[in-house]
């Protein structure tokens, strides 16, 4: 996952690489359900020119990052668990996904494409956190601020 800074003072932050340890996605027939263990999301790195620096963070800073994304961004100990239930629609190249993605207590429509390279399956989507009732956020009384956009990337082999 990739998120963006903007804001006045976006020179002094960092747009940043996440990870997501652990979900469990199932197919039954065209039926898809995936489950994200939020906590589970930690902090890779800045990104600069399209690269994850990880080496540019100590264990305090990421911890900071993580502090603010589990407590007030995510609010993990409330909503700890993000769920997708759709379809997934076979094509020539992979799968034409569609359905709902319940996060931080709220449910909304998404659909994306998957892309499956030999028995690697590859989706790329954006998502815009406010649908969700995600406030972008804001440090430094909102001189630095996400933008209302984090890019999830995707790679998962046929067989788990």
């Amino acid at each position: 996952m990739f998120t963006f800074k903007e804001g006045v003072l976006s020179r002094a932050a960092h747009d940043l690489a996440l990870r997501l340890d652990r979900c469990v996605v199932t197919l039954d027939g065209d039926a898809l359900r995936a489950e994200l263990e939020l906590a589970s999301l930690f902090v890779e790195g800045p990104v600069e020119s399209g690269v994850v620096h990880a080496e540019r963070f100590d264990a305090a800073t990421r911890s900071e990052i993580e502090r603010a994304m589990h407590e007030h961004v995510l609010d993990t100990r409330r909503h700890p668990t993000a769920r997708f239930t759709g379809t997934a629609t076979p094509t020539d190249s992979g799968f034409d996904v569609s359905g709902k993605l319940e996060l931080v207590g709220h449910s909304e429509p998404l659909s994306f494409a998957v892309r499956r390279e030999n028995a690697v399956f590859r989706a790329e989507l954006e998502l815009v956190p406010s649908r969700w009732g995600i406030e972008p956020y804001r440090a430094l009384f909102g001189a630095i601020r996400l933008r209302d956009r984090v890019r999830v990337t995707t790679a998962m082999s046929e067989n788990g």
